[in-house]
């Protein structure tokens, strides 16, 4: 029989106590304020709509085999904070609570589609349709379920509007675990026991999607991990003896930059939270954004690393030696207009310019060497007796030019 009964774990001996459950198939979900079937619940496109529908699953009772798709009832989810929503053609409990009914979901291992049937057109549509005697009740709620009866034009096409079929491996379960895992790949796993040794050490796992590589070698009903290199992004808080199998980049394309004063952290032995993803937005709207750790800190990437403060500076205060290696690149401080400070913030000591210098320098030496004394016996000849010497030391000025370093 479709019609099922679950004893009332408060009183099991009391009858009227009793939740009175039933089974049906879905014929149509209402997911925005779009879907047709609020318009089906008695409101026209051109009036207002009742928002509140939405969530609601128009469902067929197993017990019910000849009504018209359009004299089915829509029945509201059995728990609007955790909406789990059926896909059409998936079997749903439709539990009878004080006279009002709500569906719920009934899960299945196949995470994807559940229990949906495949062929809807066989399975949904009644033995044989027949009209409604009375079309003015079909745009009032039922008396004895506390839904809204559909109405409009019969619809014989029943379909999902967008779902496509997937495979989707459920995850392997430890002692104790609690988990939610959705059709799309999605879960959130809460563990004490996640690791080789069965050791104490509390973990929560929350994953966006399984890894392309997963769903290509795994059979569809054959359990997988959390995999924090494959898998979609991925968010872990672990503890204690549980590691990460963790390793940067992606399957692919692993990150080609090896850290050359950063230590490789160890992945487990302490509290700790990795996240992970294609791509990472962190942002402060509008107040500070803050770093704090106890210990070192790293930056590692294969890309270009850029700061821009537009509106303000910059102030670095360190206690040790700050090292600054370019492998064989250029490196540039520019401060257009402003004025850059070594080792002092007041303008006492300007910086030489070594081209002007020695411009100046053999400038000096050229007139050195071209000067005439006068005597009471006349003027010297041209340049001193040591005049090779002071030629020499010009030759020599541009070993005081620096080849590696510049300033303006």
């Amino acid at each position: 029989m479709s019609r099922l009964e679950y004893s009332n774990q408060v009183s099991p001996k009391n009858k009227s106590t009793r939740t009175n459950v039933f089974v049906g198939t879905v014929i149509d979900v209402i997911t925005s304020e779009e879907s047709k079937g609020i318009y089906d619940l008695g409101f026209g496109e051109g009036e207002t709509r009742n928002l509140t529908e939405i969530g609601y699953a128009k469902i067929r009772k197993l017990s019910d085999l000849t009504s018209a798709v359009n004299e089915l009832s829509y029945f509201p989810p059995y728990d609007y904070t955790n909406i789990d929503l059926p896909i059409v053609g998936e079997v749903v409990e439709i539990v009878d609570i004080a006279g009002v009914q709500y569906y719920r979901r009934i899960t299945s291992a196949n995470l994807n589609v559940g229990n949906a049937k495949t062929d809807l057109e066989g399975n949904l549509l009644p033995v044989k349709e027949k009209s409604s005697s009375n079309k003015s009740n079909n745009y009032r709620t039922t008396a004895q379920t506390g839904t809204p009866n559909s109405s409009g034009n019969e619809d014989s096409e029943v379909k999902n509007q967008y779902f496509e079929p997937s495979s989707v491996n459920h995850l392997s379960l430890y002692e104790g675990d609690k988990l939610l895992q959705t059709r799309f790949g999605q879960s959130l796993r809460f563990s004490g026991f996640n690791n080789p040794d069965n050791i104490f050490a509390p973990t929560i796992i929350l994953r966006n999607r399984q890894g392309a590589k997963s769903l290509e070698e795994l059979e569809p009903s054959q359990p997988t991990i959390e995999n924090f290199v494959d898998d979609g992004s991925i968010i872990a808080m672990t503890s204690g003896d549980y590691e990460i199998e963790f390793t940067p980049g992606t399957v692919d394309t692993p990150l080609e930059t090896s850290p050359f004063y950063l230590e490789e952290p160890e992945l487990k032995g302490t509290d700790q939270i990795l996240i992970n993803s294609g791509r990472i937005i962190l942002s402060s709207k509008d107040s500070e954004m803050l770093f704090y750790s106890k210990g070192d800190y790293g930056f590692v990437s294969d890309g270009k690393l850029t700061i821009d403060n537009g509106l303000d500076g910059a102030e670095m205060d360190f206690n040790g030696d700050v090292r600054i290696t370019t492998n064989d690149n250029n490196f540039y401080i520019l401060g257009d207009n402003g004025e850059i400070y070594l080792n002092t913030e007041e303008t006492t000591e300007p910086l030489v310019r070594g081209e002007t210098l020695k411009g100046l320098l053999e400038e000096l030496i050229d007139a050195i060497n071209q000067q005439v004394f006068l005597t009471p016996a006349g003027p010297t000849s041209p340049g001193p007796t040591n005049a090779p010497t002071f030629q020499n030391i010009k030759s020599r000025l541009t070993d005081f030019l620096s080849t590696l370093n510049y300033t303006e």
